[in-house]
């Protein structure tokens, strides 16, 4: 006889649903790591763009400053002749230095429109900084004399999206202060 072996069963399987908890969770890994990327991405923009503001202004300050001491340069050397009316802006009062306190550059009044002693750069003579700053407020200087024989030249450059207050305060976009001395001892010439 043979011996009586019992009838095969298939052996029960456990399923314990694994699949699922461990796909949600790889989904909000992936979707947190693209939200990550997308926030660093869009921060890199508002970086990248804060940038490219500040440095229109910067060359807008640079070509105004390179304006203003031609300018100095021509009143010294050739009474005014090449630019008889920003010449005839330029402060009459000497300074002690640049932060004597009758220096005009600190005060708001004197960046405002109709100041007397404001030079405006005209258009022509910012052509050559960036296609972007075209549409931006015309950057401004002032020329003042120093009792020292040097001449002291404050410029003020904004970029393509400055807004201005009446006083003359920025109120949104970007605007850069530079400053020169000319000196008589480096030839102008």
């Amino acid at each position: 006889m043979r011996p009586h072996n019992p009838p095969c069963r298939p052996v029960p399987c456990r399923q314990t649903g694994a699949v699922l908890p461990v796909s949600l969770m790889l989904l909000l890994i992936i979707s947190m790591s693209t939200l990550m990327s997308v926030r660093r991405t869009a921060a890199t923009e508002v970086t990248g763009h804060n940038l490219r503001v500040r440095e229109i202004a910067q060359q807008q300050a640079q070509a105004v400053l390179r304006y203003c001491e031609r300018v100095a340069i021509d009143a010294i050397d050739n009474a005014g002749r090449l630019f008889p009316g920003d010449a005839a802006r330029i402060s009459p009062a000497s300074l002690n230095g640049a932060d004597d306190v009758g220096a005009l550059w600190p005060v708001r009044q004197n960046w405002t429109d109709g100041s007397a002693r404001r030079i405006t750069v005209p258009q022509a003579h910012t052509a050559e900084v960036r296609v972007e700053s075209r549409g931006a407020p015309a950057p401004q200087c002032l020329v003042e004399p120093m009792n020292s024989g040097e001449v002291l030249i404050t410029a003020r450059g904004l970029s393509a999206d400055a807004t201005l207050n009446n006083a003359s305060e920025l109120q949104s976009g970007s605007e850069v202060w530079l400053q020169s001395v000319l000196s008589r001892a480096i030839p102008t010439r």
